[in-house]
């Protein structure tokens, strides 16, 4: 098992920029792939590559080939079509790539080589609309872009939409449908279940929406919306990542207002609060879940923390294993 680490700010001496690489014991496996902003990564599905953004006003999506100790090499770059990508996905057959560029709210689509490298780009569709937070939702913000068989999922803050695609082999996006949030919600991220089901972090109003696929097959309907902490926050609790267990008892959502990942229990259509664990550092961007231990990207902390999980309740407790690693922002675990 190896653990790839995106990092957004090299320190001032310039090192720890890019993706670090970690081995199970959280000691530094092979060198740092120097890399602008890699604040997202997703591995092929079979070839041994590993995709990153470079979240730059001139975004890019990049191809690293994965050698048999871990390190990493470009092997090919694209442009992203827009500004700050922060988001990937891979098809389930390695023959595509979906890139969600934040600054521009733009959903991007690449083909994939038999080798794993980039080829071109295929489609690239914008979102139109703003919000109603004038600082967040001047325009669209694509946060999040998901794909189970040829279902397309995007997530766009900016303008408080799920918007639904059906790509096709030719790597073209047919629009089947939008979801509107509600004004100021602010979606982020989502997770969702083998039935369609869809549970999302809405960061600008601080809950957790769930979502079924709606009878009529025009989009989602939304069955529950609920606060995204168990106490009232001061302010914004800026909810991040969202994940579900694997036996899909539980959904985790991690919240940076106060540091802390709240545990859900699945029930029924809704959501129950079972428990906010301290993320044992600042920020927690985005989190990876590898059997009951969960790795917490903290931003602002310069860490990656490690909790494990308790199989009964769910919760996970904080433990004393971590890594040091400038403004991390994305953990990804590979195994061979």
């Amino acid at each position: 098992m190896l653990i790839y680490v995106g990092s957004y700010t090299p320190e001032a001496d310039g090192k720890g920029t890019g993706i670090s690489v970690w081995d199970s014991h959280l000691r530094p496996a092979a060198p740092t792939a120097a890399l602008p902003a890699p604040s997202w990564l997703v591995a092929h599905p079979a070839a041994p590559m590993l995709y990153a953004v470079s979240e730059l006003d001139d975004g890019a999506v990049n191809a690293l080939s994965i050698a048999p100790d871990g390190a990493l090499r470009v092997a090919s770059r694209q442009p992203s079509g827009g500004s700050a990508p922060c988001h990937l996905a891979v098809t389930a057959d390695g023959r595509h790539l979906l890139c969600a560029n934040y600054g521009s709210g733009s959903v991007a689509v690449f083909a994939v080589n038999d080798d794993g490298t980039l080829g071109t780009r295929t489609d690239l569709v914008t979102h139109p609309g703003t919000g109603a937070d004038p600082s967040r939702q001047e325009g669209p913000h694509a946060h999040h872009v998901s794909v189970i068989n040829a279902e397309v999922t995007a997530v766009d803050l900016g303008t408080d939409t799920l918007y639904g695609y059906r790509l096709g082999p030719d790597g073209r996006l047919r629009p089947l449908w939008e979801t509107y949030a509600g004004a100021g919600v602010g979606p982020r991220h989502l997770v969702s279940t083998p039935t369609g089901r869809r549970y999302v972090a809405d960061e600008l109003a601080s809950t957790v929406s769930v979502y079924d696929p709606d009878a009529s097959g025009a989009g989602l309907r939304l069955v529950h919306r609920r606060p995204a902490t168990l106490t009232e926050p001061g302010e914004r609790s800026y909810p991040s990542e969202i994940a579900l267990s694997a036996d899909l008892r539980f959904v985790y959502v991690a919240n940076r207002g106060s540091d802390m990942v709240t545990t859900f229990a699945v029930d029924g259509d809704e959501l129950t609060g079972v428990g906010e664990t301290p993320c044992g550092g600042r920020q927690p961007r985005q989190f990876t879940l590898d059997d009951d231990l969960m790795y917490v990207a903290n931003q602002q902390s310069h860490s990656v923390t490690v909790l494990r999980v308790d199989p009964g309740s769910g919760i996970p407790r904080l433990t004393s294993a971590r890594i040091d690693v400038p403004s991390p922002a994305c953990v990804l675990i590979r195994r061979p």
